[in-house]
């Protein structure tokens, strides 16, 4: 059973919820940027205007309990929360959910293949340990989720079945 430090929490949220920059270390109110009922964010392109982006094009924000990145055009994709924060680009790839599904994709926010686990792990030399019919745990004390049951299996960057 492999143990996770990470919170997962549902988006929740109305069309007033307001979006917080990480690239501050107060993580002040974006103005211009809110989370919609739906889950994804409307904002504004002065709002993208004033975040800071990394050397991959990406900021990050949070609304609600949503970790999200985004691109200087717009582009956003929601993203799995870990550590407190957005989920980690590991090789290239981040984490996140597609119709309740775990999928991999790239600095682009574009898919790495289509989005089709019920759990996922980051990619370490080129191999991501996955799984179907899993659930995940309670958390521990330390906030730490166990994944329980399912078939486990392991896929390549391309998301074909390893032996």
């Amino acid at each position: 059973m492999a143990l996770l430090s990470l919170i997962l929490l549902p988006v929740t949220g109305s069309a007033a919820t307001p979006c917080y920059r990480l690239d501050t270390a107060m993580f002040e109110v974006l103005e211009g940027c809110q989370q919609t009922d739906t889950g994804t964010l409307d904002i504004s392109s002065a709002a993208l205007a004033r975040l800071e982006y990394d050397a991959d094009g990406l900021a990050a924000l949070r609304a609600g309990q949503q970790h999200y990145y985004l691109r200087r055009d717009g582009r956003q994709l929601a993203v799995l929360t870990y550590d407190n924060g957005p989920d980690y680009f590991e090789e290239g790839l981040t984490r996140a959910r597609v119709d309740g599904q775990i999928g991999y994709f790239d600095h682009q926010l574009q898919p790495a293949f289509a989005a089709r686990f019920d759990w996922a792990w980051p990619f370490k030399d080129g191999v991501a340990e996955v799984c179907q019919g899993c659930t995940l745990g309670e958390p521990d004390a330390l906030d730490h989720v166990s994944v329980v049951g399912g078939k486990h299996y392991r896929i390549n960057r391309q998301g074909k079945t390893l032996p």
